[in-house]
C-alpha cells in the first residue's frame, strides 16, 4: 500500500568542494534555457536547465528498406537540468534527464556511491551487483536477482574483483524517506546514488549532510566492507603525480621504481595470443615492430629517451598494434592506446598501487598480506617432473621446440599447438605437454611478471573445457593415442603451470597476477583438480645468444 512521502528518486552525485560553481561543468553544447543562482535553504547554488536535440536514429533507413514503410519524424528534444549545491565541504550535483554528463569527472568523488551502499545496503537483499575482474581478461559481470539475494547469491570473488555498481534494499533512517514511511527502499549506487530525497528544502539539506555523516562513518560492521578493498582512483587523487612519476621514472627503465610490464588489453586478448608481432605508432619518428618477449624492452627503449614527462604524455597518445605476421604488416586489428599494454606496481604507505588497462587502482596493505601469504602457499606444492634444460634459441617458435625436447623422454605426449575445437571453443588450446602421471602441463618463459597472468588465464580455460566439453577430453584423450597407442588416459590427474626465466616465487609476480593465481586454483578445487608448479632449468637469453654466436 503506497504511503505518503516528501520525496521522490534523485541521482546525487559527491564532488570535489570549495571550487567555483562553473568548475564543475563542462563545456556545454545543447541549447540551454536557463543558467544561473539559485538558492535551496538559504544556500546559494547554481542550477543549468536546457534540451537536448536527438537526431533521427540510425537504424531508421533499415527498418525503412525493410518494411517499405515512411517512418514519420523521429528527431526530438530531450530536457534536463542540474543542480550544484555546496554542503559543508563537499559540492553535491542534481542530475535529472541525463544531466550526468555535464559534469566536470575530474572533480566527481569516484567512491561516494558505494560507500554508502557498502554501510546501508541489506546483504541479505541485494537486487544487482556488477563487477570487473582485475586480471589479464578484464571481464566484467553483472547478475542480477529481481526479488533479491543474499550476498552468497552474487558469486563474489574475495580477490580481484572490484564492484563497480549495485542495488539493493537499504536502510535509510537516517533520511527524510526512512522517517516519513520506515521503510526500507531500492536504491542504485555506483559513483552516484539514486535515492527518494525530501522534496523540502531544509529537509533536502539535512539530508545531503546525513549522506556526507554516513560515507564517513567506519565500515566495520558491514559485510559488504570488503567492496572497498581495491578501488580505482580519482582524477584528481593527491597521489597521482607521485604515482606518474614513478611510473615515469620505470618507463625509462629505472627498475627501482616498481614492476613493469607488457600486459594485453581486455578487449584484445584473442588477438594478442594469436599475435607474431606488435606494431608501436606514435612514439617517434618510425613504428618500432617487436614480439611480445621483447615488447617491453622496445617500448621503454623508446621511452627512455625523452623527459619523464613526455612519456606519461606518449603513453597517452602512443599506440600499439596486434599483428599476424613478423614484419608487422598485417594488422590483426585497429590500434589500442599504449597505455592499456602497460601494467606497473608500487608501494605507498604501505598500501600497492597499480597501474592496469590504463587506470590507476589502490589495494589496501592488509588485503596484499593476505594474497601474497596465500600464494607463498600455494607455490609450495610442486609437481614430481624431471625437465630437461630449456636453451632459448632465440626463434619465434622457442617455446614449441621446448616441448618436442621434453616429449623426446618417456612418458611425455607434446600438445603444443595442436589446438582443439569444441563447440564454445574454436580454438582451445588444452595444454603444452602431458606428463607421465597425466599431468596437464602449461608450459611459458615468463620473460616478464605480466606473462604469468596470461598462463593463468590459458590454464583456467582448458580446465574447464575438459570437464564442461565432453569434446575437449575426447579429443585430448585421440591426441594422446595418436602419440601413443597403448596409452588409454582417463582424465589428467593435475594440472602443472611449468616456468622458465623466473623461479616461482611471491616477490616476482604482480600483485594483480597473484590474484589471478588465487583465482584458478579456486577454479581447479571447483573442478576437483590439483594445481602444481613446477621450474624448468633454463639458460638465460644472453648467455644462450652468445652461445649460438660463438659456435656460429
Amino acid at each position: 500500500m503506497p504511503v505518503s512521502t516528501t520525496c521522490k528518486p534523485v541521482s546525487v552525485y559527491r564532488l570535489e568542494g570549495g571550487r567555483e560553481l562553473a568548475d564543475y561543468l563542462g563545456p556545454v553544447e545543447d541549447d540551454v534555457l536557463f543558467d544561473g543562482p539559485v538558492i535551496i535553504n538559504g544556500i546559494e547554488g547554481r542550477q543549468v536547465l536546457g534540451t537536448r536535440e536527438t537526431d533521427r536514429p540510425a537504424w531508421a533507413d533499415q527498418v525503412e528498406s525493410l518494411t517499405g514503410l515512411a517512418l514519420p519524424e523521429l528527431a526530438g528534444r530531450q530536457p534536463w537540468t542540474v543542480v550544484l549545491l555546496p554542503v559543508g565541504e563537499w559540492t553535491f550535483a542534481l542530475t535529472f534527464g541525463g544531466a550526468h554528463h555535464l559534469l566536470n569527472d575530474e572533480l566527481v568523488d569516484q567512491s561516494f556511491g558505494l560507500s554508502y551502499a557498502i554501510r546501508r545496503l541489506d546483504a541479505d537483499r541485494l537486487g544487482t551487483v556488477a563487477r570487473a575482474a582485475l586480471d589479464a581478461t578484464a571481464r566484467q559481470i553483472q547478475t542480477s536477482f529481481p526479488g533479491g539475494g543474499d550476498l552468497g547469491a552474487f558469486g563474489l570473488e574475495p580477490y580481484g574483483e572490484m564492484v563497480t555498481r549495485v542495488a539493493g534494499s537499504a536502510d535509510l533512517s537516517d533520511l527524510t524517506y526512512g522517517r516519513e514511511t520506515r521503510r526500507k527502499h531500492q536504491i542504485r549506487a555506483a559513483r552516484s546514488l539514486n535515492l527518494p530525497m525530501s522534496s523540502s528544502p531544509a529537509a533536502f539539506t539535512r539530508d545531503l549532510e546525513t549522506l556526507t555523516t554516513i560515507v564517513d562513518e567506519p565500515d566495520e560492521h558491514s559485510a559488504l566492507r570488503f567492496w572497498a578493498q581495491t578501488r580505482p582512483l580519482g582524477k584528481r587523487h593527491p597521489l597521482l603525480p607521485d604515482l606518474e612519476r614513478r611510473l615515469a621514472k620505470a618507463l625509462g627503465g629505472d627498475a627501482d621504481a616498481g614492476p613493469l610490464g607488457f600486459a594485453w588489453p581486455h578487449n584484445a586478448i584473442r588477438e594478442a595470443e594469436s599475435a607474431d608481432s606488435f606494431k608501436l605508432r606514435r612514439a617517434g619518428r618510425s613504428p618500432v615492430v617487436f614480439t611480445r618477449e621483447d615488447g617491453l624492452e622496445a617500448i621503454v627503449g623508446r621511452l627512455s629517451l625523452l623527459n619523464p614527462r613526455e612519456r606519461i604524455r606518449l603513453l597517452r597518445d602512443a599506440s600499439v598494434t596486434p599483428c599476424e605476421d613478423v614484419e608487422g604488416q598485417y594488422q590483426l586489428r585497429n590500434q589500442i592506446a599504449l597505455r592499456k599494454w602497460i601494467s606497473f606496481e608500487t608501494e605507498i604507505d604501505h598500501s600497492t598501487y597499480c597501474y592496469h588497462q590504463g587506470e590507476w587502482y589502490r589495494i589496501g596493505e592488509q588485503f596484499v598480506e593476505q594474497i601474497r601469504s596465500q600464494v607463498a602457499e600455494l607455490l609450495t606444492h610442486r609437481a614430481d617432473l624431471d625437465l630437461p634444460t630449456w636453451v632459448p634459441t632465440g626463434k619465434q617458435d622457442d617455446e614449441h621446440r621446448y616441448c618436442e625436447l621434453v616429449a623426446e623422454q618417456a612418458g611425455f605426449v607434446c600438445l603444443d599447438r595442436d589446438l582443439a575445437k569444441t563447440p564454445f571453443n574454436r580454438r582451445l588450446e588444452l595444454g603444452d605437454l602431458l606428463g607421465p602421471g597425466d599431468q596437464l602441463i602449461h608450459v611459458k618463459w615468463l620473460f616478464q611478471a605480466t606473462a604469468a597472468s596470461h598462463l593463468f588465464v590459458q590454464a583456467g580455460s582448458a580446465s574447464w573445457s575438459l570437464r564442461a566439453e565432453p569434446e575437449a577430453l575426447e579429443q585430448l584423450r585421440a591426441k594422446v593415442r595418436a602419440a601413443d597407442p597403448e596409452r588409454e588416459l582417463k582424465a589428467p590427474s593435475s594440472v602443472v603451470l611449468a616456468v622458465a626465466g623466473r623461479p616461482w616465487t611471491v616477490e616476482k609476480l604482480f600483485t594483480l597476477s597473484q590474484i589471478g593465481l588465487l583465482r584458478l586454483n579456486a577454479e581447479a578445487r571447483f573442478l576437483d583438480t590439483k594445481l602444481e608448479f613446477a621450474e624448468i632449468p633454463f639458460l638465460d637469453k644472453k648467455t644462450a645468444k652468445q652461445m649460438r654466436e660463438n659456435a656460429a
